[in-house]
């Protein structure tokens, strides 16, 4: 991004060109930047709708990991959103190797509605925008928005508004967005404020939205003859189509993922997983 930047230096051809554009006739870099910070946060919006929705429409808890796995594992919640990466991955899997070791999220792209094929027109929307509000800005102010525009579009594609690649690229954005001549800690105790919410607010999901004393794994469409005998399955039912099956909370959250996974292959397409952040600093939930 640095080497191509003088492109769109403010006496370049394509600057020129785009004020002959009536809405942009009169827009200064950090216009373009609110523009870039405007589409961005829509953009983890919709992707939280989505994820919302996914879970509505299965009839489980907002605060689950979804499992997709066909025909290979994907996993995508809240916390770690997917779900833009399995919308376009069609569009990646024409460009990628069948053989490569890129994980482009492909069996969740069945899932998710049309409304995520939006990622592909906001990825070169927020890449041209950043790109025009470089401006004049000193260099390394550049190379601090040119960072933070990567990580954004990374945090877009893959994590959502609560990862850490959306956090870094925001606290860039909003940070460059509210920096003023001469400098002054004071403009930016908003961005700061902002950021210190989201990642507040990612902790408390973390540690109030887990269940310690159990995992909570729905199955969709199960076979009826379904055995996971390798577990301590505390208890089971059946509703309509879901299998819910409770387990003890004595295993580290991403293994039991895993294990599931290689469970229910051939067995089953879909299975929600309870949080539990608690798994991750001992053998048990409290340990």
């Amino acid at each position: 991004m640095l080497i191509i930047s003088p492109l769109f230096s403010p006496k370049s051809y394509l600057n020129q060109k785009i004020r002959t554009i009536k809405p942009f006739e009169k827009w200064e870099k950090n216009d373009f930047l609110k523009m870039v910070i405007i589409i961005v946060l829509f953009i983890y919006i919709i992707g939280i709708i989505l994820e919302i929705y996914l879970r509505m429409n299965a009839g489980v808890s907002l605060f689950t990991t979804f499992v997709s796995l066909n025909p290979s594992p994907s996993t995508s919640s809240i916390l770690h959103s997917h779900m833009f990466k399995g919308a376009i991955s069609p569009f990646l899997n024409s460009f990628i190797s069948t053989n490569s070791s890129i994980h482009t999220g492909g069996s969740l792209s069945s899932y998710i509605p049309f409304a995520g094929w939006i990622i592909l027109l906001a990825i070169p929307v927020v890449y041209l925008g950043g790109m025009f509000s470089l401006g004049d800005r000193r260099e390394y102010h550049k190379l601090i928005v040119l960072f933070a525009l990567t990580t954004s579009i990374i945090g877009m594609i893959d994590g959502g508004l609560l990862s850490t690649p959306a956090l870094v690229g925001l606290s860039g954005l909003l940070g460059m967005s509210a920096l003023k001549m001469p400098f002054s800690f004071k403009n930016l105790i908003s961005p700061t404020i902002i950021i210190a919410f989201l990642i507040i607010l990612r902790v408390i999901l973390g540690l109030f939205a887990s269940v310690p004393d159990y995992y909570e794994v729905t199955i969709i469409d199960a076979p009826e003859d379904l055995e996971l005998l390798d577990y301590n399955i505390l208890s089971s039912q059946v509703v309509n189509d879901k299998t819910i099956i409770t387990v003890d909370s004595n295993y580290n959250e991403i293994h039991l993922i895993n294990d599931l996974a290689s469970s229910l292959e051939g067995k089953s397409e879909v299975f929600f997983i309870s949080w539990n952040f608690y798994s991750f600093f001992g053998n048990t939930a409290y340990s």
